[in-house]
């Protein structure tokens, strides 16, 4: 009986010493396929939607609002592919879309501005995460820079409907 047990407790430590013998596959990139997963330049300038810029009157206005010319420096940089600013520390993005809304000046702090900040919001969040999850395809992630700039576009937009409206006197009924 001792030795049914010693032969048994044997062959099962064999069974299980031979499963560990498997072989590691290395498996190489080329640099064509690297490239082919980053997002080039070229992919950004191939994007379609209405891109628009601020007049002359809301240019004066946001002159002193610091952390919209550092939103215009950076999209700009992100339009020649720099994603630096948008894959880095979610709160860092947190922190400068809450002081974008904070430090907004205050003839600019209208519903319609503010729900365009707010979009502008989530989709800088949502451009992050997308960015910086590894198994993300390339083209979700262009859907993301694409849905960031056209939400930059729509706040610029707003901001220029706010003094073509002042502009034109037009008054709101009470």
């Amino acid at each position: 009986m001792r030795f049914i047990t010693l032969l048994f407790i044997s062959f099962s430590l064999l069974l299980t010493n031979c499963k560990g013998d498997t072989v590691s596959e290395v498996i190489e990139e080329t640099q064509e396929e690297i490239d082919a997963r980053k997002i080039s330049q070229k992919d950004i300038e191939s994007f379609r939607y209405a891109d628009f810029g601020l007049s002359s009157d809301a240019q004066k206005a946001v002159t002193d609002w610091q952390k919209f010319q550092e939103l215009n420096t950076q999209i700009e940089l992100l339009k020649k592919s720099d994603l630096s600013f948008f894959n880095g520390d979610l709160l860092l993005l947190k922190t400068f879309l809450t002081e974008l809304r904070t430090e907004m000046p205050e003839q600019l702090q209208t519903n319609e501005i503010n729900a365009r900040i707010t979009a502008l919001d989530t989709k800088g969040q949502k451009l992050n995460s997308l960015l910086t999850i590894n198994n993300i395809s390339k083209e979700e992630k262009l859907q993301g820079v694409k849905e960031l700039l056209i939400a930059v576009s729509n706040l610029n937009l707003q901001i220029n409907k706010k003094f073509e409206f002042d502009k034109n006197n037009v008054f709101k009924p009470e």
